[in-house]
């Protein structure tokens, strides 16, 4: 399974949470970002990564 990944910056949290939960159908783990993540929705630093809480084996 590919990595489900949304970055966002504080402004846009709101909005990747509900992306994330239409597009993937699944309830994410919300993540610090890492210092290079530029935010999905703008051009901002992001802050939080939403990722897949499932785990895969």
């Amino acid at each position: 399974m590919e990595k489900q990944c949304i970055c966002c910056c504080e402004e846009h949290l709101d909005m990747a949470f509900d992306d994330f939960l239409v597009e993937y159908e699944i309830w994410p783990e919300l993540k610090k970002s890492e210092e290079t993540c530029i935010c999905s929705y703008c051009s901002s630093k992001a802050v939080y990564c939403l990722e897949n809480s499932v785990k895969t084996e």
